[in-house]
């Protein structure tokens, strides 16, 4: 079976669909699957694989580039038999058209919803993603709200990484018997031999550490992380939070410290190698996300395996992963007494702590790349058969 892997991003640009779409191609490989992968990219090479990477560079100007991906799409998918598309536009909208063009099989991968994340990007005010379902809004992010609907309905399969976002693309219109949940793997990043105290010393960072990880988006809640900082210190001065991360929020969180003047406290350590965030997880004694959306999220994975135990909105497709009290605590997004009584209750119980890393370390069995490899070709021959 030849399968193109059409995407957004991939490595060395750093994301979590970077890291599936390498990881994917992969096991395609081994299971002697023609693998090519087509891709918008910040260099013009990268590492060399054993399958063909067609990079269209990211800093052509907007359409041109497009454009260009649109007809280097068109050149390798006469001899393929499935379009396996990571996104609802920059990926999804060409993949349509050229499956139309030559009648080829188009499964979506859909990990959020491409309008919403536009409009929440542009407004300082934004509706969360489910009140975005239902109402109405300018002409750009309606037109963007269409775009991503025609995608789906024209997709032979839609892959959801949850329950939560299955619910979504159903609103779009999309049959139910179309959408196949296939959850997200845990990549395996190197262990690090170290005890946790050396990990500290090796990052340069000393103290209790909190930390969260995440594009620095207004959804992703960090402001509201930091508020809570100061009466967090009264509790216990060692308190350090690390925000691993870049995004569009930056200068904004950065005077809020400065402001808050916690710089002592709070970090922003930007974009940390693809290797060394296993250090970060490992370091933590407390890992919290508050973000107000999240499809299936790769660092809540990430902090069940580096046995940190977890603080988590009840947002998106969270409640999937960490249940109330057993294995971590849901939180109301952005409800600042919930993060600050969560992480000093945590902190001070040990006990709770084992229990939230033992019931966790349990529940990473149901999120394997075994499993996520067999399921995703299983739909792949699926398809193919109904043709």
């Amino acid at each position: 079976m030849k399968i193109i892997l059409a995407t957004g991003i991939f490595p060395p640009d750093i994301g979590g669909p970077a890291t599936y779409v390498e990881k994917l191609a992969g096991e395609l490989l081994q299971r002697n699957f023609e693998v090519k992968v087509i891709t918008f990219s910040s260099t013009k090479t990268g590492k060399s694989y054993d399958f063909p990477v067609i990079r269209i560079s990211s800093k052509y100007p907007k359409g041109i580039k497009h454009f260009i991906y649109f007809l280097e799409l068109l050149k390798t998918a006469k001899s393929t038999d499935i379009i396996y598309a990571q996104n609802q536009t920059s990926a999804g909208f060409p993949s349509v058209l050229v499956s139309k063009l030559f009648r080829k099989r188009l499964i979506l991968k859909v990990v959020g919803d491409a309008a919403w994340e536009s409009y929440a990007n542009n407004f300082k005010e934004f509706d969360s993603i489910d009140v975005f379902q239902q109402r109405k809004y300018d002409f750009l992010t309606e037109l963007l709200k269409r775009i991503r609907v025609f995608v789906a309905k024209n997709a032979e399969v839609v892959i959801t990484p949850s329950k939560y976002l299955k619910n979504i693309v159903l609103g779009w219109g999309v049959t139910e018997g179309k959408i196949k949940v296939v959850y997200n793997a845990l990549e395996q990043l190197s262990e690090p031999h170290i005890s946790k105290e050396q990990i500290k010393k090796k990052i340069k960072i000393e103290g209790d550490i909190i930390l969260s990880v995440g594009r620095l988006a207004p959804w992703k809640g960090f402001s509201a992380l930091i508020d809570v900082f100061p009466e967090l210190l009264k509790k216990n001065p060692d308190f350090k939070l690390i925000i691993v991360g870049e995004g569009e929020e930056k200068k904004k969180l950065g005077l809020q410290i400065e402001k808050l003047r916690l710089k002592d406290n709070v970090k922003l350590v930007g974009k940390i190698n693809h290797q060394d965030i296993s250090l970060y997880f490992k370091a933590a004694d407390v890992f919290v996300l508050n973000s107000q959306y999240e499809g299936l999220s790769h660092v809540i994975l990430e902090a069940m395996k580096s046995e940190t135990p977890v603080i988590v909105s009840n947002k998106g497709g969270n409640p999937e992963l960490i249940k109330d009290n057993f294995n971590g605590f849901l939180i109301e997004y952005n409800n600042k007494k919930e993060i600050r009584e969560a992480i000093i209750r945590l902190w001070q119980d040990k006990n709770l702590q084992e229990k939230f890393i033992n019931k966790s370390l349990q529940k990473l069995t149901e999120f394997s790349w075994g499993n996520l490899a067999e399921q995703t070709i299983a739909i792949f021959k699926d398809t193919i058969k109904s043709s």
